[in-house]
């Protein structure tokens, strides 16, 4: 296979699985908030990562010879891949200067003064069954709370966080903490990274956001269900948010405790009462997320090959199928 029909395939692969994926999100309802909502993004980036494995894979499956894309003539090397290395150069060093600035904004931080502050952590970490250690450093003022590092794991503070409460600091623990118990800082920088090399997908951009939504929402519920009043919780979120003015730039490892576009939904949305799924839709639920991951599977793993019909024979080829001894041997 040449670089002409390795690009073309590899493009249809990319845009079957991101479309599989987006539609298996929104064949469950908001209302359900299941797993699936979550885990297919990651399966789907997962799938995008291994797409090039999948043209070359063992498993062939037989289609119609009408069907078959035809074989790319050369020139071998087409403006079509140089296109989507140029995107892909950008996208990462996009996340490469991101990430710049999350180490140059770490050596400029200072660790979080008194013991209040350890006893704290220690008591968050025990409450969701954490171990590690885990840093506290202040990012300066107005900063947002935020989760980073995705193997020195680290949570950023405002100057001001000395001068929080208990409970503040308490709430705002167990919310970065949840990130780390959940793998959430992994995930991110897998979809990141996805989208990056599938920049010219969009169902790759939008499982990223779709992603970011319930990951939020999922960590807002983690945070509740460990005896946490909503309230008091919903209270100190907008609070954050609120006085925070200072960001850094979006990175593969980062993740802020709020967004402002999407505060109002959270809180409303931890303030309702959560309904309890039943066994149905937990059925539901399940289903969909094997039916999408065997779809990812195929897309894969599986490479169609096209049947070889009598009008794609030579002249030649047919004289000789039709002089040739149908009983050999006798």
């Amino acid at each position: 296979m040449n670089l002409s029909a390795f690009t073309i395939d590899w493009l249809m692969r990319s845009f079957a699985v991101g479309a599989i994926a987006a539609t298996a999100v929104f064949a469950c309802p908001a209302a359900w908030r299941g797993s699936a909502r979550r885990a297919i993004p990651f399966a789907a980036f997962l799938a995008l990562l291994l797409l090039p494995l999948g043209t070359f894979a063992p498993v062939r499956i037989s289609i119609p010879s009408t069907l078959a894309l035809p074989t790319a003539a050369a020139p071998d090397f087409n403006w079509l891949a140089l296109l989507w290395l140029a995107g892909t150069i950008i996208c990462l060093a996009r996340l490469a200067s991101g990430t710049h600035s999350i180490h140059a904004l770490l050596k400029a931080t200072c660790a979080v003064p008194g013991e209040d502050w350890a006893d704290c952590l220690a008591a968050a970490k025990s409450t969701l069954g954490l171990t590690g250690k885990i840093h506290l450093r202040l990012a300066g003022p107005g900063f947002i709370p935020s989760a980073t590092g995705l193997l020195r794991r680290t949570i950023l503070l405002p100057n001001e966080a000395t001068r929080w409460t208990t409970e503040q600091r308490r709430l705002v623990l167990l919310h970065e903490l949840g990130h780390f118990r959940r793998g959430d800082l992994w995930i991110h920088a897998l979809g990141r990274i996805a989208c990056a090399f599938h920049w010219f997908n969009p169902f790759a951009w939008l499982l990223q956001h779709l992603l970011s939504v319930e990951r939020e929402y999922a960590v807002d519920a983690l945070v509740v269900k460990h005896g946490i009043s909503p309230k008091a919780y919903a209270t100190v979120l907008w609070q954050m948010a609120k006085a925070a003015t200072r960001r850094p730039t979006t990175a593969a490892a980062y993740l802020a405790m709020a967004q402002p576009g999407k505060l109002e939904q959270r809180v409303q949305r931890i303030l309702t009462p959560e309904r309890r799924k039943s066994g149905f839709f937990r059925l539901i639920d399940a289903a969909i997320c094997l039916t999408a991951t065997a779809l990812f599977v195929f897309c894969t793993a599986c490479r169609p090959s096209a049947q070889a019909h009598p009008a794609d024979y030579t002249q030649e080829e047919v004289q000789m199928r039709l002089a040739a001894d149908p009983f050999p041997g006798e």
